[in-house]
């Protein structure tokens, strides 16, 4: 059985939209055919393209070429070199430099414009091929492979948009979301080429960038991001104009944020059950409502054997059944609550809680821009007993520019249960999500090894470097000194910046004193940023091959809230 790869109708159909107007079927499809005869032979495609339009066209070429797209979890070396040693002979395919052999560059057919006068050749593609292979690291870090069909890409965008109000009349769709994760390739890539309608250029997360691409969108649109992108742009007061509605997912989403976004733009936000095995599954609008209801064609099955309850989702885009990791209570009218992921519920002097709860509870405390909780693999409770044997305890990260663990910690007690309340509480610049808002136990733990630790160790550990550099498609740069391209001074700063909460996540930087910019920082050019705490100030410089950069100074504040009881260190 053969399904089209898109629902695109006509040839002036708009495919992407950006700041430079429309990308048409025509054009988009015409160029889809030109790079899908030039690929090299290869099974598989590795597609590690930054920018929508690259990946979309190098999604769609690999489709009709018949070659199966292989979507690592993340755009670094190590996530791509391991893809290239288990798939010999896999293409890697970018838009961006890469330092390694055999990259197929797709820049040279991403000029799309002047080729609507061609006609539409809609291809198609049998719906069990094996379209993509996505990569999930989980917790361990240690990726692990689950391939979709065609068939089940298809139908798992037709379930979605059923469930979407006006998403296949004329709405756009803008996306903060990566489209090697799941839900990025199913909101940001199936749903549009199902529906037959335009995505977005750009992947924006500040407030203003997505101010921006709803208004270059000009007409309604549905913003698909995560509950950790949705949160700057409510602080921020963002107007958010022609906004259709909201669909959040990658992690669970605050009732009390959910609200807050529906009484500031008057739209319904929705959030989104499912996982890279299943895809999309249910939905719900989170403001008003406990209760998921699953999508179109989505059946879960719960079995009791008698020791312990299965549940296992299948469906017309799931198959065969997948057994889920989650704890689950069904209603009457097939509806479901989420009551935690089974690995997350958490048993403490006889008492127990999920992880997802009481995330929830420290994120809704007024100051606090993001949190989670930790479980710690062994800790030795020796703020009790510096003899003790490892304990199960909690600990917690938290970033807020004005609450200090103390006062996170009061709040806390009137939130959740005393054995709940984490020790230690730390607080940080920032925490080391990933593109899609997601926090591994493998980054989190490295963190809390960072930091937990005597203040005379971690005051030592105020040096740090870090490698980077601002890509050529960087939105800040198109039209920034046409003809001689340079990074501009708020991009270097906000790399700065970056670098700061990666690299020295216990310094909290709060004003800038002094930056010079001392030579052009070019684009592409790799670069690296040096930190160093002295006297209070940080000081920073920003290093190409060729020279110094930039350099300056900030004032760093808040980095670490002790009080000191009978020599045994404490946060507070």
């Amino acid at each position: 059985m053969m399904l089209p790869l898109a629902a695109y109708r006509a040839r002036e159909d708009a495919v992407l939209l950006g700041p430079d107007g429309e990308i048409s079927a025509g054009a988009f499809f015409t160029r889809v055919h030109e790079l899908a005869n030039a690929l090299p032979d290869a099974p598989f495609v590795i597609n590690l393209s930054e920018g929508r339009p690259a990946f979309m066209l190098g999604f769609a070429a690999a489709l009709i070429r018949g070659q199966t797209s292989l979507l690592p979890s993340g755009q670094g070396r190590d996530d791509w070199e391991q893809l290239v040693l288990q798939y010999p002979g896999a293409t890697l395919i970018s838009d961006r430099p890469i330092d390694a052999a055999q990259v197929f560059d797709l820049t040279p057919y991403l000029p799309m414009d002047g080729m609507s006068q061609y006609p539409l050749n809609m291809p198609a593609v049998a719906a069990d091929f094996t379209g993509a292979i996505l990569f999930t690291s989980g917790s361990t870090g240690q990726p692990t492979a689950h391939a979709k069909r065609w068939g089940q890409l298809w139908q798992g965008a037709a379930n979605l948009m059923a469930m979407l109000p006006s998403a296949a009349t004329g709405c756009a769709v803008v996306g903060s979301v990566p489209p090697q994760h799941m839900f990025g390739l199913e909101a940001t890539v199936m749903l549009p080429w199902h529906a037959g309608i335009p995505v977005h250029v750009h992947k924006p997360l500040l407030p203003a960038d997505v101010e921006n691409a709803l208004g270059q969108c000009a007409r309604p649109s549905w913003w698909m991001t995560t509950p950790v992108h949705l949160r700057s742009p409510l602080q921020a007061a963002a107007t958010l104009p022609d906004l259709a509605g909201i669909v959040a997912s990658t992690m669970s989403l605050s009732p009390v944020l959910a609200a807050a976004a529906e009484a500031r733009w008057q739209v319904p936000v929705l959030e989104i059950y499912g996982s890279t095995e299943t895809g999309a599954l249910a939905l719900r609008r989170t403001a008003s409502e406990q209760w998921w209801t699953p999508l179109p064609g989505v059946e879960l099955k719960q079995r009791n054997d008698g020791e312990a309850t299965e549940i296992r989702a299948s469906g017309s885009h799931i198959h065969p059944p997948v057994l889920l990791a989650d704890e689950l209570q069904f209603g009457e009218d097939g509806r479901f609550l989420w009551l935690g992921r089974s690995a997350d519920m958490q048993k403490i002097g006889g008492k127990r809680a999920s992880l997802s709860a009481l995330n929830h509870r420290i994120a809704e405390i007024p100051g606090i821009d993001d949190a989670v909780y930790f479980v710690p693999d062994a800790v030795v409770d020796a703020f009790v007993n510096r003899d003790a044997h490892p304990v199960q305890r909690l600990a917690a990260f938290y970033v807020s520019a004005t609450l200090s663990p103390t006062q996170v910690r009061a709040a806390l007690r009137a939130r959740v249960d005393p054995v709940f309340v984490p020790r230690p509480l730390l607080r940080v610049a920032h925490l080391p999500r990933n593109a899609t808002g997601k926090l591994s136990h493998a980054a989190l733990a490295e963190l809390f090894s960072q930091l937990n630790r005597s203040p005379a160790k971690a005051a030592a550990n105020t040096f740090a470097q870090s490698r980077r550099r601002v890509p050529a498609n960087h939105p800040a740069l198109p039209g920034h000194f046409p003809g001689n391209p340079m990074v501009p001074g708020v991009v270097i700063l906000s790399q700065v910046i970056d670098a700061i909460a990666c690299q020295l996540p216990h310094i909290v930087p709060t004003t800038l004193l002094a930056m010079r910019f001392h030579q052009p920082l070019r684009p592409n050019q790799p670069f690296t940023v040096h930190s160093e705490l002295r006297g209070g100030k940080l000081h920073v410089k920003v290093r190409a091959d060729d020279g110094c950069g930039a350099s300056g100074a900030l004032i760093a504040a808040g980095q670490w809230d002790y009080s000191v009881n009978s020599g045994v260190v404490e946060r507070a």
